[in-house]
């Protein structure tokens, strides 16, 4: 379903930032042994520079949130590292052969986290087992949390939607707009939930919704929004200024990260 698919990528992309004393390069400097397996050259800056500051980090002071954003930082590495390794240097050659090398630890330290992490019970962790290898104890265990509480940060709250809109669109809404209200200031809102839940209104017939919903994101600057496909399937009854405005108060409650539903 297409919706699930938006839904997953948004929460393989709401990892967050953490906030570090020391630049990669510095850590680098000090902490060779967190750089050493990865590639030397200028491929794949942002993705290393992830690695290296979670690793500091976890030296500091372990923690499974760390193994998981660990995860997350080997899976987009490996992905450009692996393109980077594909690129001919026929001048240096030395930097092509030191990608592919890069390319193969990536592989190597992603499967020994996914074996690390395979039976824990933080909430992330259990999120991207179910998500990633459709492990249904991982998903019994987040579905407890969900139960208890326990899921209140915006991306286990995307992964909840995940879930839920194979089945439950109403729930999957829900979970949706508890994200959009669990944002802090140092978050980027993903504007694909904009999209989300307008393909959830469309597929219930909720038109007015629907439009509402299409109309923030083409306001939070969406691209492939078309506003005239669903105003044309408004009721002729509807007020699309009343509409307008329903969306213009929703994102100004989103921008001060103060909106709830």
């Amino acid at each position: 379903m297409r919706i699930t698919g938006i839904l997953l990528s948004i929460f393989a992309l709401s990892g967050c930032d953490m906030l570090f004393p020391m630049t990669a390069t510095k850590i680098c400097e000090e902490h060779s042994e967190f750089c050493d397996d990865l590639n030397p050259d200028g491929w794949c800056l942002a993705e290393k520079s992830r690695i290296i500051k979670h690793r500091y980090a976890y030296q500091q002071s372990p923690s499974e949130l760390l193994d998981y954003y660990l995860l997350e930082d080997f899976e987009k590495y490996k992905v450009c590292i692996n393109k980077a390794a594909q690129i001919e240097h026929i001048v240096q050659v030395e930097k092509q052969t030191k990608r592919r090398q890069a390319a193969v630890s990536a592989e190597r330290e992603l499967n020994r986290l996914i074996r690390k992490t395979r039976n824990s019970k933080e909430p992330h962790l259990l999120l991207y087992h179910w998500s990633r290898f459709g492990k249904q104890d991982a998903l019994t265990h987040f579905l407890a949390l969900e139960k208890q509480g326990k899921l209140n940060t915006a991306s286990l709250q995307l992964g909840l939607a995940s879930y839920y809109v194979k089945f439950d669109l109403e729930k999957a809404k829900g979970a949706l707009y508890k994200a959009l209200s669990l944002y802090t200031e140092d978050q980027d809102i993903d504007t694909n939930i904009f999209v989300s839940l307008s393909t959830i209104n469309l597929k219930q017939e909720n038109y007015p919704e629907a439009y509402i919903w299409a109309y923030l994101a083409h306001e939070f600057k969406v691209e492939n929004i078309s506003l005239t496909d669903i105003r044309n399937a408004l009721p002729a009854s509807s007020d699309i200024t009343s509409l307008e405005d329903k969306a213009e108060q929703y994102k100004e409650e989103i921008d001060d990260r103060v909106f709830s539903l």
